[in-house]
């Protein structure tokens, strides 16, 4: 990208609100925000570097003929300077992070994946019993005591899909008992009967 030879200030330096207004109405922030929009594109159009000193000396110009002090306008070239640095760390640092993936089982996963904090990778957590698993997988008590279970009608091939903290089988049974009762504790056996 070329850079541009000079910038053009269009607006008049008497146009701005001198220092010692009193008006209570323009604020500090309002006074100076001539003076940011300035300097901010003095520092972020490519311009050349004789071309940013001609400006920062309009600039200073500007400030001093308007009365305010030239170290209001140095410290607001300083702060603008250092966010605009800090920005540009910021997003250099987060485009390099890279990701991995714990299983979470316990609470102590966490201490854990705070030993990589500081460092540039960024942690995620997946689980072991998703729906996914627990509807593509047979029915195993020895390996799925508890998850996800369907359970369908005969005869009008309505299914029913419950989930369950204890065993499924456990679980069956007692559906079982509820058809066998007529206990209205099942919407299941309430189907059936």
């Amino acid at each position: 990208m070329k850079a541009i030879r000079r910038l053009v200030y269009t607006e008049n330096p008497q146009t701005l609100t001198p220092q010692s207004t009193t008006n209570p109405i323009i604020h500090y922030e309002q006074k100076i925000a001539a003076f940011r929009y300035y300097i901010n594109r003095m520092i972020t159009l490519p311009i050349t570097e004789r071309s940013k000193i001609e400006d920062w000396n309009t600039i200073i110009s500007i400030a001093t003929s308007n009365g305010y002090p030239k170290r209001i306008i140095y410290n607001l070239r300083q702060k603008m300077k250092n966010r605009i640095q800090q920005k540009d760390t910021q997003e250099h640092q987060t485009e390099h992070k890279k990701w991995t993936a714990f299983t979470y089982f316990s609470p102590l996963i966490r201490q854990i994946t705070n030993l990589f904090k500081d460092t540039n990778i960024n942690i995620a957590f997946r689980t072991t019993n998703t729906i996914q698993q627990q509807l593509s997988r047979e029915i195993n008590n020895s390996t799925n005591p508890s998850g996800i279970y369907k359970l369908q009608c005969n005869t009008c091939k309505m299914a029913y899909i419950g989930q369950s903290g204890r065993s499924i089988a456990t679980r069956y049974k007692e559906h079982i008992r509820y058809i066998r009762n007529n206990s209205p504790q099942s919407a299941y056996a309430m189907h059936i009967s």
